[in-house]
């Protein structure tokens, strides 16, 4: 709903004439002598009653928009046509895609959508994430600005960028090809807030809160092909005393204080991956078992590089690890959670309820270890400062509540799967902050994720020294192998789970091919090799 809309808080509504201004007109009209001063006197009273600030003009320091629209709770999902329509649409607009998406209109490379203004609660902090659909060679930018200070001492950040996604290579406006990455400089920092990779903060420390914010995407297309943003997330947090924002739950939200529930997710440990990313693809090993519980067999390894920010140079950007499993077609964001009824679990135990596991961010320690993080029982490394898992379920032993977590930081496979005392895990969450990953129930997302490039490896020589050789073919072409083509290779025996692959041994020669153990058990063996620019290969041996 649209408040009351005035010039100025301290300024009169629209329509206020007390008896006193009605007394003066009364009086100015009393003879026909005194008309002129009587028309002076009604232009000095309606200039004093109803000032230069219309209802449409701006005041100092705020947006010229329409008054801005409530929003209650932490969380806000823009999923509908309806919310696309509101706003402003330069070179977009709205197509009937799902529930609605924004795309650029036909013939145009770039256009900007902007939201309307929108009002909260105070917050310190806000995410915003998204699901869409990048074809090959386009691109997307996501910016917003916050109205932020102190009670009425109030003023408008920058426009602030939370980067550049797409799922495949793209040409920036530089001429530069890029893949996706984080925003930097002035783009995420100004004196009133600033965007730290994935997460924007307002600036101050006498209690300066945001309560307003507005959003903008600026879409790229390339020869023909437009990208389409079907959702938008805002997420808010405070954390100042007695400022907390509570979750929106409808009214007949379950009671879940004594669930007992545990989703049956694939378990892998980042520490069986690729050994040059093993120590720092605990987000994406996340987000795949949460995919494989989906039904989507994606590897680690794959997903690694389908989140990576190819800016900052890491895999664990909250927002590309959403972004990227919104591609291959589930309703995916990032929320911070809050809790009810004491309860600081509910959001999460609310999508377990409904069969959803969800990917929590956390810093913790061995009990028995050393360390500025909270204690946890049952961790499976000494300590860590940041940290993915994913929470499968919940459960009671002895009277004590229990949170069932995949922990990628396992040593192995079957030792992924933990029990965390309820109490102590909460005080390892951080932020109170959750992937969000769904069944698109909603038809709002779409599956885009690029295909395979289906290849061959065709047999080169006889068997050398224990190996056989292939070379990987694509209608023909021969595809390098080497480190300088491809980051990392995984290989699955007879559909069984994929492990790392070296095409290459260092002691070996011509490292552009697939070196093959001649020596390994018959069965057919599928492999799938991920290259500088995104794209996967798979080809088999059946040996």
């Amino acid at each position: 709903m649209y408040p009351t809309n005035r010039c100025h808080r301290d300024h009169r509504p629209f329509g206020l004439v007390t008896e006193r201004s009605v007394s003066i007109v009364r009086a100015a009209l009393r003879g026909p002598s005194d008309r002129f001063l009587a028309g002076f006197m009604i232009f000095l009273l309606l200039f004093t009653l109803f000032p230069a600030c219309s209802p449409g003009a701006p005041v100092p320091g705020e947006p010229r928009e329409e008054p801005p629209v409530y929003l209650p709770g932490n969380l806000f999902l823009f999923t509908e046509a309806e919310d696309f329509e509101k706003g402003e649409h330069d070179n977009t607009e709205v197509i009937p895609l799902g529930n609605g998406a924004v795309t650029l209109k036909e013939g145009a490379s770039k256009g900007t959508y902007t939201s309307p203004v929108f009002s909260t609660d105070p917050f310190e902090y806000m995410i915003l994430s998204w699901n869409a659909d990048t074809p090959n060679g386009t691109y997307i930018e996501i910016e917003g600005r916050v109205y932020a200070g102190v009670d009425d001492n109030r003023q408008w950040s920058n426009w602030l960028s939370w980067g550049s996604w797409s799922t495949t290579p793209f040409t920036d406006e530089t001429g530069k090809t890029r893949l996706a990455g984080s925003a930097s400089g002035s783009k995420v920092d100004d004196a009133i807030a600033h965007v730290d990779i994935d997460e924007l903060y307002v600036k101050g420390s006498s209690g300066e809160t945001a309560d307003r914010f507005q959003y903008r995407l600026i879409l790229h297309g390339f020869e023909g092909a437009a990208p389409k943003v079907a959702l938008v997330a805002g997420a808010i947090r405070n954390t100042l005393d007695g400022q907390q924002i509570a979750t929106v739950y409808p009214d007949n939200a379950p009671d879940l204080s004594r669930l007992d529930k545990d989703l049956d997710v694939p378990t892998y440990s980042q520490y069986q991956r690729y050994f040059k990313i093993a120590n720092s693809i605990c987000s994406p090993t996340s987000v795949a078992m949460a995919l494989g519980y989906h039904g989507v067999d994606v590897s680690p390894d794959e997903m690694a590089w389908s989140v990576r920010d190819y800016e900052a140079e890491l895999f664990g950007n909250w927002i590309f690890n959403t972004a990227a499993a919104a591609s291959y077609g589930f309703m995916t964001y990032v929320a911070y959670a809050s809790p009810k009824d004491g309860d600081p679990w509910y959001d999460v135990k609310h999508e377990i309820y409904e069969g959803n596991p969800v990917v929590v961010s956390v810093k913790y320690r061995k009990p028995n270890v050393q360390a500025n993080y909270p204690p946890v029982e049952n961790v499976p490394i000494d300590s860590t400062g940041g940290h993915l898992v994913l929470i499968r379920g919940f459960t009671w032993q002895d009277g004590r509540e229990y949170v069932i977590v995949n922990d990628s930081a396992a040593a192995k496979d079957s030792e992924v799967r933990r029990l965390y005392p309820a109490d102590q895990f909460a005080r390892a969450w951080v932020k109170n902050l959750m992937y969000v990953i769904k069944p698109d129930e909603q038809e709002i997302a779409e599956p885009c994720v690029q295909p395979y490039i289906q290849a061959r490896l065709v047999k080169v020589g006889e068997v050398t020294e224990g190996y056989q050789k292939f070379e990987m073919q694509v209608d023909g072409t021969p595809i390098d192998l080497s480190t300088n083509t491809m980051r990392s290779a995984v290989v699955s025996y007879n559909g069984q789970k994929t492990v790392p692959f070296n095409p290459r041994e260092a002691a070996l020669p011509e490292s552009n091919y697939l070196w093959f153990k001649a020596d390994q058990k018959p069965g057919k063996y599928t492999f799938w090799f991920f290259d500088m620019n995104r794209n996967t290969y798979t080809a088999e041996i059946v040996w």
